[in-house]
């Protein structure tokens, strides 16, 4: 972010969460603007609940050129913009808002490229998610997003939730959807977890707890992990949570956040600057990020 040039034709692009002084967006996105020769800057920014809807009014007036949405309005913000993709129809939850056809000031658009991360981190770390059975622990607006996904590309999917109700309507959701196109998705509680989870190949973490600073707490006892399985946290701060650290200790294959974070910023940059982007490679790109990230 130092060696920017910021003038009077800086575009504007930002995170919004709250708290969001933990994120690395800015410094990965900032990275690329200086790698690709883009005069433009990425912010943070931390509104406090009552003022998203005013937050996302000055957005628009002050005509920035993108901005990603983390927790906790990646829900509430559906409301504030004027078109969303199909999957953030389906599954609630917008993590990334672009311009429609990249006119800045006009149609505000949201969806969601948090499952498009998830599934390229896997895969980057050599766990292959489909055909397979994977419990995805919470029912939030990612873990939707992911879930979807992951029942798209047939998988044996476990809803892993504290609320069996609100995980039996994402389960319900998602079977009526796919229709007997994918395999029926189950449901299971955190307590009931550990009597099913010998039988389960791939964990994916889509809560925040664990996250800074709440470091430790896990989501998991230790007896729900089996050594063989493959454990994905989607937080990345801190790298490796305490879920990971126990998982490690146990045998299983461990995933961090970070790549997901990388792969999920690759298809917001790519929404905000497409003809930048249409020459790189998303490995070119995810090597800028993550040289970025280490500041």
């Amino acid at each position: 972010m130092s060696q920017l040039k910021l003038n009077g034709k800086t575009e504007t692009l930002c995170i919004f969460g709250h708290p969001v002084g933990h994120s690395k967006s800015p410094l990965m996105h900032n990275a690329l603007f200086e790698a690709l020769g883009i005069n433009a800057a990425y912010l943070p920014y931390a509104p406090e609940p009552e003022n998203l809807a005013d937050a996302i009014k000055g957005f628009r007036a002050m005509k920035f050129r993108g901005a990603n949405v983390t927790i906790p309005y990646k829900t509430p913000v559906m409301d504030l913009v004027d078109e969303l993709s199909d999957i953030s129809k389906f599954t609630g939850s917008v993590n990334t808002l672009y311009w429609k056809d990249g006119v800045v000031g006009g149609s505000l658009c949201g969806t969601t490229t948090d499952p498009y991360g998830c599934i390229r981190n896997l895969q980057e770390s050599g766990v292959e998610p489909s055909n397979k059975k994977v419990a995805l622990l919470g029912n939030g607006g990612a873990a939707k997003a992911i879930a979807y996904t992951l029942a798209e590309m047939q998988n044996q999917l476990t809803i892993v939730c504290r609320n069996r109700e609100k995980g039996a309507a994402l389960a319900d959701s998602l079977n009526q959807f796919f229709n007997g196109k994918a395999p029926q998705v189950q449901v299971a509680t955190f307590d009931e977890f550990p009597t099913v989870s010998k039988d389960i190949e791939i964990i994916i973490n889509a809560t925040s707890v664990g996250m800074t600073p709440n470091e430790d707490q896990s989501p998991l006892t230790e007896e729900s992990l089996h050594q063989g399985q493959a454990v994905m946290d989607i937080v990345y701060t801190p790298p490796m949570t305490k879920l990971l650290k126990t998982a490690l200790a146990k045998g299983c294959k461990v995933v961090t956040g970070e790549g997901m974070l990388v792969h999920q910023g690759i298809e917001s940059f790519r929404k905000w600057f497409p003809e930048e982007t249409k020459n790189k490679t998303n490995d070119e790109l995810a090597q800028i990020m993550r040289k970025g990230m280490q500041g």
